[in-house]
């Protein structure tokens, strides 16, 4: 039986500090000051493992909870959404690449939400879950990226246009994973859509 829902767990915690870390993240990211694009990546490659260690935290220790999958879904989306707009600004990221990625979690979470208003549950696949592991990939890669090509620590080592265009066809890739698990998605919810079913997908 699982635990009270509460927000003082670790799982729920680390959510939380995704979610805090995002504007610092963004605000180093968009200053101007030598090195403040890799103490941003690092901050971005600790909040990225977080959201790999919540959920395994939440399963054993019998505290996943209605209250943990929103905080969980809620914190990933404010971090990538957040990043990808930054980036946007900075010229790391194509504004088509971030508009199809965060237009494709919109209609998500909105199909998510009426599901569970169904009362049906529709995981996360496959698709989806390397969707995200992609992301966070190119992202971090742009982040190394811009501190390579500015007077940061990693300048010396005259990797950044390298780092970046393979950040860059990481996100492409990214992008493409994102449309076909999106669609996917959209696949196994349809009879929930048209009001056709009420059972899972």
């Amino acid at each position: 039986m699982a635990e009270r829902s509460t927000i003082a767990t670790l799982p729920n915690l680390l959510g939380i500090g995704r979610i805090v870390a995002t504007p610092i993240i963004v605000a180093l990211l968009l200053v101007d000051v030598p090195g403040s694009d890799l103490a941003a990546g690092l901050l971005f490659a600790a909040a990225g493992i977080s959201d790999f260690f919540d959920g395994w935290i939440a399963r054993s220790r019998n505290q996943v909870s209605p209250l943990g999958v929103f905080m969980d879904l809620a914190a990933d989306k404010v971090l990538v959404a957040g990043v990808l707009i930054a980036m946007v600004e900075v010229d790391l990221v194509p504004t088509w690449i971030a508009a199809t990625i965060l237009i494709r979690e919109f209609v998500v979470q909105a199909v998510r939400q009426l599901a569970a208003a169904e009362d049906v549950v529709i995981s996360a696949r496959a698709l989806g879950k390397a969707k995200t592991l992609t992301t966070l990939a190119g992202l971090g890669l742009l982040f190394l990226a811009a501190d390579a090509m500015t007077a940061g620590p990693m300048a010396p080592t005259g990797t950044g246009p390298a780092l970046e265009l393979a950040g860059f066809w990481l996100l492409v890739l990214a992008t493409v994973l994102t449309v076909v698990s999106g669609l996917a998605y959209l696949r196994g919810a349809w009879p929930i859509l048209i009001g056709a079913s009420r059972g899972g997908a």
